[in-house]
This record gives C-alpha cells, structure tokens and sequence, in this order.
C-alpha cells in the first residue's frame, strides 16, 4: 500500500513540475492517500506526508520564480502584499527555530507555513479563467471519495482501524488518519466542492445532482461521525448561509424538512451526541460547571503555555521563541510562540485582510463564489480557536485556494469592465461586454 501511495505522489510531483496546472488537480487528489502514511518513515527517517509538504511548495515556488504566461504572474494575485509580508516573516522566525533546536524543525515549520502562501497562489493562478474552476472544485469533490469511504465504513460496520475518542469517550471515525481534523476538514472540502458545482455548472443535470446531494450527505454523517466540535459549527453555519445568502429560499425549505426528518428518526441518538459533545459548554452556560473546561480543557493548556509566554525575553517575545508550538490548540498562540507579537500582528493583518475583501465582494454581488469564500473563512476562523490549521499543508491548499481562486475571479472580472466600458462609451458604435464582465462572476 505504501510502494502505491508513494508512486501516486511521485506522479503528482512530476505533473507539478512540469505541467503545473494539471499537477495541481493530481496533488489535490492524492494527498488523501498520502495523508494515510503519518507514521511510517520512508526516506532518511521523513516521512511520505513531510516529503509531499516540502516538495509541493518547493515546485511552485520555483514556478512563482520562472517568466510564464500573464495569468499566473505573481502581480495578478489578490492581497500578495499581505502574503508575501507573512511567507518573508515566515522564514525568519522558522530560522529562530532552526538555530534554537534543530535544522529539521526549523525547516518543518517553515514548509508548514509557506503552504498557506502556496495554497493561496495556485488555485488563482492556474484556474481562475473563464471555466477553470470546474476543474479545480471537481477534484476537490473527487479526492472526497477515499476519506469519506473510510468514514462511512466506520459509521456503518462500527469497524475503526484506529481508535479515538471524543467527548464522553465517543470513538470516532477517522479511518486511516492521525486526527479527526483530517477526515472532517476532507468531508467539509467535498461539501463546499458540491455546493459550487451543483450551484453553477451541473444546474441542469438532474442524475448528477442527485447523486450530488447523496454524496453531500454522506459527507455530513461522516462530519458528525467525527464528532467534533468546531465541525459540526462550521457544518450548521454552512447549511444557513448558503441558501440564505444565495437567496435559495426552496432550497432553505427542502433543507428545513429533510432535517426534520432525520431528527425525528434519529431524534435519541442526535440528542445524545449533541449533549455528549457540547456537555461541558452547556454545563458552563447553565453555571453547573467551569469555563475553563470547555473546548475539551484546552484552556488548562493555553493558560500554561501563556505563563511560559511571559518568562521569554523581549526578543522572544516581539520576534519569535524558536520553540515548535504546534501543539498549542489554538492557531494565534501557535503563531505567538513561532512568530512572536510581530509575528502574530503579520497573522491577523492577513486573515482581517482576506475578509474584508471577502465582505467587500459580498456586499457588491452574493454570486456562489463569493459565499463559497466566506463559507471558507468562516470554517477557518472557527478552527483557529482550538485547533492549528495553518500547520495542516492540505488544509491550507483547499481552504486558501479556495479563497485565492474566488478572489481573483471578482478582481479579473472588474478588470475586464475598466477596460472594456471606456471602449464601449466611445464612438458611435455600441459594444456588448462580455457576461462575465456583467455577472461580476
């Protein structure tokens, strides 16, 4: 299994190399299977998801760097100040930790970070015109099918190949990976894949929407079989603001019903899991128990780690502790301990930056792709409460290229009016601008 994973990387890798844009849909594709092999060292004690992680990034950049085609020029990206400020800070705070513990961790964080960078650019770049993002949302969906195979076996067999649990002792279903955060974040990129696909281009293919809202559905149940916390937030806020912002009302109603359905049907076991999962917050809020026992007890942890915090040094404290903090549970106190304050403010400044713009886009026109974007940035905001997603590379190729790739499509798009509206108002022929130009698509 692991010669076979290892040869579909290596064939990603290449198709990277040298025919990017395709290489970008086979990394898409692969890196579930790569995401298997966690814990098994296959070159120089690296293992395979290292190697990919490191190897990715390195290609693009060396793209990023090469003369190529206007489309993917590194000036045609959305906020690149903001990012290329962060992948520069980035590099100085992971040499802190390369010289304050070892060369390995300092290149680990390094890669894991500049991923964020690399997710955002290539989905933009490579397929932002005018159909292109049918390709990149189809193999989101279609990297979807292996996980969510995993989870549904699980669900259905109550069969685990590796034991967790969640609040209350729930053993979740995560199939083959480290974490449940994997097989959650895979379930929600296949959902948010479908819901673009099925809203813009599969509008009149009545068998493939169907099989759509199949395949949407069992990537909730395998959301909910991971019990998880800020999964099943993300998941609720989706399935209001799709519809609402997207002023699908039927489509709301139809989503009303199906869920009564299955709450009556399923009303013990959704209760139980509800309760067993939110416990300690509904215990806070009704005073029977702590604060500092919700989110799983990560406080106990955020508190420890903040009373080291405030031992560092000035230096330490304004650049970076060199200290790997992947640990942390909360992705701002993992950027405080990397980065520092000036790592921390970089931080913020990027992601207040992507949603204003995202707000700004919505504000003008809720087209799919700009709900599609704020759906991202929501899931991402709730998970840099309790957990690290700016350390998970696959993570941040869907949730930043996603973001990247519905970004660029509204900045091309009012690009093409500037310039093709003054054509248009002058002389005395009239000039029909192009529809996408007039959808703001």
């Amino acid at each position: 299994m692991l010669l076979f994973i290892s040869a579909m990387a290596i064939i990603a890798l290449m198709l990277l190399t040298f025919r990017p844009a395709w290489g970008v849909l086979a990394i898409l594709i692969v890196r579930p299977f790569v995401d298997t092999t966690w814990e098994t060292p296959v070159l120089a004690g690296l293992k395979l998801t290292e190697i990919f992680s490191g190897a990715v990034p390195l290609i693009l950049l060396v793209h990023i760097c090469l003369p190529g085609a206007r489309e993917q020029s590194l000036r045609r990206m959305p906020l690149r100040g903001f990012w290329l400020a962060w992948f520069a800070y980035v590099a100085v705070f992971s040499s802190f930790i390369l010289y304050s513990q070892d060369v390995a961790s300092g290149f680990n964080i390094f890669f894991r970070h500049v991923n964020g960078f690399v997710g955002f650019y290539m989905a933009q770049a490579y397929f932002a015109k005018d159909d292109k993002p049918k390709r990149f949302f189809w193999a989101l969906a279609i990297a979807g099918l292996f996980p969510m195979a995993q989870g549904i076996i699980e669900l259905t067999t109550g069969i685990h190949w590796k034991v967790t649990y969640g609040e209350g002792n729930l053993v979740r279903n995560i199939g083959l990976y480290h974490d449940a955060i994997t097989i959650r974040y895979y379930a929600l990129q296949t959902i948010l894949a479908l819901l673009v696909l099925s809203a813009l281009y599969l509008k009149r293919k009545t068998i493939l929407q169907l099989l759509g809202i199949g395949y949407g559905l069992v990537c909730a149940a395998v959301v909910q079989g991971a019990f998880s916390k800020s999964g099943t937030l993300t998941l609720g806020s989706w399935v209001l603001l799709w519809p609402l912002l997207l002023r699908r009302f039927k489509a709301l109603a139809v989503l009303g019903v199906l869920a009564l359905g299955i709450a009556v049907a399923y009303a013990p076991t959704i209760v139980h899991n509800f309760e067993t999962v939110f416990g300690k917050e509904i215990n806070a809020i009704q005073g029977d128990a702590g604060v500092e026992r919700t989110f799983s007890g990560r406080w106990y942890t955020w508190q420890e780690m903040m009373a080291q915090w405030q031992e560092f040094g000035f230096f330490a404290k304004t650049f970076g502790a060199g200290q790997v903090a992947t640990g942390a549970h909360n992705d701002y106190l993992q950027v405080l301990y990397h980065g520092g304050v000036v790592g921390l403010a970089l931080y913020v400044t990027l992601l207040l930056a992507l949603l204003t713009r995202i707000g700004r886009d919505l504000w003008k026109k809720a087209d799919p792709f700009s709900v599609a974007a704020l759906l991202v940035m929501i899931m991402w905001l709730i998970d840099t409460i309790g957990l690290v997603p700016s350390a998970y590379s696959g993570y941040q190729w869907f949730a930043w290229g996603v973001i990247g790739l519905c970004l660029r499509r509204r900045e091309d798009a009012a690009r093409q009016r500037a310039a093709t509206v003054p054509e248009a108002s002058s002389g005395s022929v009239t000039h029909r601008l192009p529809i996408d130009a007039l959808q703001g698509s």
